[in-house]
């Protein structure tokens, strides 16, 4: 697998994008190419979108959910 020590940020990007991306790719395509819809970067972009908001963002597998959303954190409110 990758190794965390003595990687780039940039190689960290590129080492979490290919572990979400589908299998079957075609083989004129390059292994790293990166496409819109690859689920991390889609779940990446919501992450950060609603973190830079305020939110408070945690897991929702429990919930059959990619997020649980708090306004003030999970000790004071419900999820929205």
């Amino acid at each position: 697998m990758y190794q965390a020590e003595g990687m780039s940020l940039q190689e960290i990007w590129l080492a979490f994008q290919t572990c979400y991306m589908s299998p079957g790719g075609s083989d004129l395509e390059p292994p790293l190419q990166l496409r819109p819809d690859n689920s991390f970067i889609v779940n990446y972009v919501a992450y950060h979108h609603y973190r830079s908001l305020g939110w408070t963002i945690k897991s929702g597998l429990k919930f059959c959910v990619d997020y649980l959303l708090y306004k003030r954190g999970p000790v004071f409110d419900h999820a929205e």
